[in-house]
């Protein structure tokens, strides 16, 4: 966006000539947080399961509701974000707060034989990898 060929900061440049463009700092330290975040393989799985586990309940209608069934009046899992980082931390609070919760809307899911074998499948294998995460005290 604030490109200087063809980006915002260009546009401004052709109208007012003394324009200063500031870089904004948030998104500086947010661009080397992503990096740093990117050379620890732990933190790369984490996010990704949390991902996996996102997709899973926001790809269906009956699954987002059995999920907000579960959770009660908690926060529900949000979405992660390459750009904001307060979507990632609302995201693992979510997560945090919401275990016990979120694990046993994976299992109603699982048991439910209303459900298609293949998603029943899915939800098992999300449950074995759900043991990995468990969240700290």
């Amino acid at each position: 966006m604030a490109g200087k060929c063809s980006g915002l900061q260009a546009r401004i440049k052709e109208q007012r000539k003394f324009a200063i463009f500031v870089q904004c700092t948030s998104h500086s330290l947010n661009l080397v947080g992503v990096q740093a975040l990117g050379c620890i393989s732990e933190a790369v799985a984490y996010f990704q399961f949390v991902q996996i586990l996102l997709n899973f309940f926001s790809s269906l209608n009956n699954r987002r509701k059995i999920l907000k069934e579960c959770l009660g009046g908690q926060k529900v899992l949000k979405s992660l974000s390459e750009t904001r980082w307060s979507a990632r931390a609302d995201a693992i609070y979510a997560l945090h707060n919401g275990y016990n919760h979120i694990f046993e809307a994976l299992l109603l899911i699982a048991k439910n034989t209303d459900q298609s074998a293949y998603t029943r499948k899915e939800t098992q294998n999300i449950g074995k990898k759900w043991k990995n995460w468990r969240p700290l005290s």
